[in-house]
This record gives structure tokens, sequence and C-alpha cells, in this order.
């Protein structure tokens, strides 16, 4: 019979591409690796793995075992949320990550309302871009991520893992008042910035994916003279006369220098979908895990209502 955790060792050779990675991940030996992989080997009766340079490749008999490694994981992890849920009653323990807006803005007081709510809760916030985020949601590392919906983001397609959206937040403009475009109360479009110096996130981070795109969808492309990935900082850099930007709605600081202007841009602004993500099969109803994922939709709620109108 197949050993489950020989399949969770496979996909995780599968996400990490070697042995010592998927070891590290698993925090296990790469001995310990090597010999589940031989053992599940040996029970298929199939070669899972073949020599390739200084590493290893998948075979198609291990690809077509993922797939159904995929589907027996995500009930081994339904079963692991009920077993859980009876066996800890009032007690809990949940790793949470997100970005640093969604911490400033409803994780944290979600955080503090489950906490009041379940004194024998022990919850632990990590502060982490949305890529790295999902990456340790399936290295279970973390239980539930607070993502953004980017392009170029090929794990937000990984079926291991089930997003549900939280709020759409829009993009403002940010100019100097001293600019001409300062003395507007909105922008057209997108593209009245076009031939701007930019402060812009850095390329790494889906705020950047997010801007670059919709740029993109407005037909130019922004020069990047500045790049920081705070939004405070941006925003006094723009303060200063150093460029213009774009931030969304919860980014902005709650106090703005006099020296700037946040102008609505009425035509496709830029807009950053944020989702919860969790484990597939990992939050079933009773969870403390699915409690906490509505608690926290209970907390974006009216940040969504006010973002809409």
């Amino acid at each position: 019979m197949i050993d489950p955790v020989h399949l969770r060792t496979l996909r995780a050779l599968a996400d990490h591409g070697t042995v010592v990675a998927a070891a590290e991940t698993l925090h296990l030996s790469p001995s310990a690796v090597s010999q589940q992989l031989t053992s599940l080997a040996r029970t298929t009766g199939c070669t899972l793995l073949e020599k390739r340079g200084r590493g290893v490749v998948l075979t198609q008999p291990a690809k077509i075992l993922l797939e159904h490694a995929d589907a027996i994981l995500e009930r081994f992890e339904q079963a692991e949320s009920d077993m859980r849920g009876y066996q800890q009653g009032d007690a809990a323990v949940l790793r949470i990550g997100g970005f640093s807006t969604s911490l400033q803005n409803f994780v944290a007081e979600a955080v503090s309302s489950a906490l009041l709510r379940n004194p024998g809760w022990s919850i632990q916030i990590d502060e982490v871009e949305s890529e790295e985020a999902m990456a340790l949601l399936l290295d279970r590392e973390l239980d539930l991520a607070v993502v953004m919906i980017a392009p170029n983001r090929p794990l937000l397609a990984d079926r291991r893992i089930s997003l549900e959206p939280l709020i759409a937040d829009t993009y403002r403009a940010v100019v100097p008042r001293a600019h001409p475009l300062g003395a507007l109360d909105e922008l057209d479009q997108l593209s009245r910035l076009a031939y701007e110096p930019w402060v812009l996130s850095r390329h790494w981070t889906s705020c950047h994916e997010i801007v670059m795109a919709a740029c993109a969808v407005s037909g130019f492309q922004p020069h990047a003279a500045h790049n920081t990935t705070d939004f405070a900082a941006a925003v006094s850099m723009v303060g200063h006369g150093l460029g213009v930007t774009v931030i969304p709605m919860l980014g902005l600081p709650p106090h703005l220098p006099e020296s700037v202007r946040v102008l609505p841009i009425r035509s496709n602004p830029p807009t950053r979908h944020i989702a919860v993500a969790v484990r597939s099969g990992s939050a079933q109803p009773a969870s403390p895990l699915a409690q906490f994922r509505r608690l926290l939709k209970e907390v974006v709620n009216p940040l969504a209502a006010a973002a809409a109108s």
C-alpha cells in the first residue's frame, strides 16, 4: 500500500527540485528523503526519478502519481482538520501570513478578536509577500495567508490551494501639489502619468506586477525613477517632487503631507484583488481555521463596503 507520507515527500521534491531542498522543507535528512522515495518506487513498481546532471527529474509515472497524490493529500488535510477540531476543543494553534498593509488594516484586528473570543488559541503572524506566503502554505509553514492576486504568480492556480476573495483595493494617483496635475480633482485615465518619473514598488512584488499590467493596458510603460516597497516612503518622495506614484487605498498613510494630492483615477484604475488562501481541505466548517477565516471576513466587510462606495 502506498504510504501518504511518501507521497508528501514526492510532492516536496517536485515543488523544490532537489532532494536537499525537499529535505529542508520536510525537516528531514536528505538520506531519509531518498529512502522514502526509494520505498515509494518499490511499492508502485515504477521508476520515479531519473538522474540528470547532478540532480534528478521526475519520470512520467511520477508525474501521474503526483496527480493522485494531490487529491489524496487534500483528503488527508480534511481528515486532519476534522480531528484537530475534535481534539483541540477550545485550543488551537494557527500560523497566519500576510503582506504589510493587510496586517495593518485587518489581519491584526482579526487576530486580536479571535484571541479575545477564544482564550485557548495561539496565533502567530508572519509578514510575507504573497508569492512567498503561497510557498509557505504548501510547505505547511503557514495555515492561512492573505495574498494579492497578481499576474505571473503560478502558485495562485495551484489546485492544492483554496482562494476566497476578501476585498478589491483600488489605486489612487499621488502627485506633487505643485505639479499641474495637482490642480485636478481626479485623473480621467492612468495614461496622464505616462511621461512622468515614477516611484514604483520593487520589481519582485505583487504591487509592481499589478501596476505594470495596468500601465500596459493604458498603453505605456512607466519610467521608474525610484523604487521602494514602503508606501509612506513613496508618498514622501512624491511630496519632495521626485516623481509620481499610484498607491492602493489601504496603503495610503493616515497622515498625508500638504505637499501631495491624492487623485481618484476615473477610467480603469489599477486594482489589487486581495484573497485569503488555505490549503485545499484544511478549513473544514467546524475547524478553528474556518472560524478564523469567517472572522477575517467580518473585519474586512466594512472596508470592502467603503472601498466600493
